[in-house]
């Protein structure tokens, strides 16, 4: 299994906003394209005024195929929620990980090459 975790810097008063958005245009096509959210969270967990909170999304994925097939089925829709996102946060950052302990697949058996974080 292929975990996703986005970690999304923004201000306190845009998470609900961005929340929305995932709500409205994200979540609607994750399953046709194999993602599972598995969690959100934002720390820290209180607004300071004057400083970031990062919201955390966590993703599943079945293997390294579905990873890279997800990312190939991204459209404009999922393009767009991604510039929307990028437009009112400060900075993003996808990180894609396995277990530790699970053999890690070699590049010759995915189908292709990771270019950019969004999908």
């Amino acid at each position: 299994m292929i975990q996703i975790l986005d970690e999304i810097t923004l201000s306190p008063e845009r998470i609900e906003h961005v929340l929305t958005m995932l709500r409205e245009r994200y979540l609607p096509t994750h399953e046709a394209r194999g993602l599972t959210l598995a969690g959100r969270w934002v720390s820290p967990p209180v607004a300071i005024p004057g400083h970031m909170n990062t919201l955390w999304l966590a993703w599943h994925i079945d293997d390294a195929p579905a990873y890279y097939r997800m990312r190939a089925s991204a459209n404009a829709d999922v393009a767009g929620f991604w510039a929307a996102v990028d437009a009112i946060c400060e900075g993003r950052r996808r990180h894609v990980m396995t277990d530790a302990d699970a053999p890690l697949a070699s590049p010759a058996s995915s189908s292709s090459s990771e270019d950019s974080h969004a999908a």
